[in-house]
């Protein structure tokens, strides 16, 4: 054995000594997979060391029956030679037949931790790296392991190595999302937008990512998410609602919303609040005027909706506003006589409906737009 094992340290392509070896290993195993596995721990080039050792780890698992020492083999050989992917796919496949999850985490991991560093010069260990961050990924979030953690730090892994997985960038930014990591889900979302095309997937984006942005704090990215989704729906009118929304959360929290985004959104408000009528043209006019409290037609809608329900008191808040930011504005008057001597209601007594609210069965004509209004009269409304 010793005399074989010299032998093909110094020359792995000697058939004489590889003959006699496989002859002997057909009536000893144990001493065949001893002999190759010898020869690789001895063998200085790291490619042909890892050949020997897979070999005899192949011996030890099949033939032998010894699935320890089979494993302990396969990893000699992938410490020998990392970049040589046969040791490790039947290690890999050893543990899944054996359904041994945690050691077969242990070897994805530590095959990272030996590729990593070679991934840049050379594309095939780049794209294997991929394909172990997948696994990891998916063994990672599921039972018994269950961390979603550390299930998004592989698929984050599999998008910094493949910008263009868009499976890999959805499943990084929703398990993101579950963890409430606000802000790293949020560069995801670009991402895809540059990778597809289907206009209901990039309006369901925006949505998602006004819905992120306003949880991580950053409202006016919230707000911008659903106008570029306005842009490929400008008659979704939900949509245009959802915007409204955005900006009616941030001042909710405090937001300072610029004039011009505030003016944006009362006009959709009052464009809903002509369209709608009883309780929800209330709620839309009130919207409005929560954006800006001296819009004259604003006030018209609320007053005249709020009359209708007998909700007058309701709305007094909503009169001293527009009265303090348009003291001479076209219901002035009727905004003083409302308000009179009366406290005003507590702040958020009337809120505008949720997206999808449904139009009432019957109808009551919008008030006439008042004299000089920025916005014309509708001559209808939708039915």
């Amino acid at each position: 054995m010793e005399m074989l094992i010299q032998r093909l340290v110094r020359n792995p392509h000697d058939e004489e000594a590889l003959a006699y070896s496989h002859q002997a290993g057909a009536t000893d195993p144990r001493a065949y997979a001893i002999l190759l596995e010898k020869v690789g721990m001895a063998t200085a080039d790291p490619a042909y060391a890892a050949h020997w050792l897979s070999e005899s780890a192949n011996v030890w698992a099949v033939t032998v029956g010894d699935a320890h020492h089979a494993a302990r083999t396969f990893m000699a050989a992938i410490e020998k030679d990392p970049t040589s992917a046969a040791a490790a796919e039947r290690l890999a496949a050893l543990y899944r037949e054996r359904s041994e999850t945690k050691p077969l985490v242990a070897l994805l991991e530590k095959l990272v931790k030996l590729l990593a560093p070679l991934a840049v010069a050379q594309p095939d260990v780049r794209r294997r790296l991929v394909g172990i961050h997948e696994e990891l990924g998916k063994l990672w979030s599921e039972p018994p392991l269950a961390r979603k953690d550390r299930a998004a730090e592989n698929w984050r892994k599999v998008v910094e190595l493949d910008n263009q997985n868009v499976y890999a960038i959805y499943q990084a930014r929703e398990l993101l999302k579950e963890l409430e990591q606000w802000a790293d889900a949020i560069p995801l979302f670009a991402m895809e937008h540059a990778l597809i095309e289907e206009n209901d997937r990039r309006l369901a984006l925006y949505r998602d990512e006004s819905a992120v942005r306003l949880r991580a704090g950053d409202g006016p990215g919230a707000s911008a998410a659903l106008r570029h989704a306005r842009v490929l729906a400008p008659d979704d009118v939900a949509l245009a609602q959802e915007f409204g929304v955005t900006i009616t959360s941030r001042l909710d929290l405090g937001e300072d919303v610029p004039p011009g985004e505030r003016d944006e959104a009362r006009a959709i408000f009052v464009s809903l609040a002509e369209s709608y009528d009883g309780d929800y043209g209330l709620g839309y006019a009130t919207s409005a005027l929560r954006c800006v409290p001296g819009d004259d037609r604003a006030m018209q809608l609320a007053d005249h909706y709020a009359k209708a329900l007998g909700r007058n008191k309701d709305i007094a808040q909503l009169y001293a506003a527009y009265l303090a930011a348009n003291p001479a504005g076209y219901l002035a008057a009727e905004a003083r006589a409302q308000v009179g001597s009366r406290p005003p209601p507590p702040s958020g007594a009337a809120q505008a409906p949720r997206s999808g609210a449904q139009r009432s069965p019957e109808a009551v004509a919008p008030p006439p737009a008042p004299s000089g209004s920025s916005l014309p009269d509708r001559a209808g409304r939708r039915r």
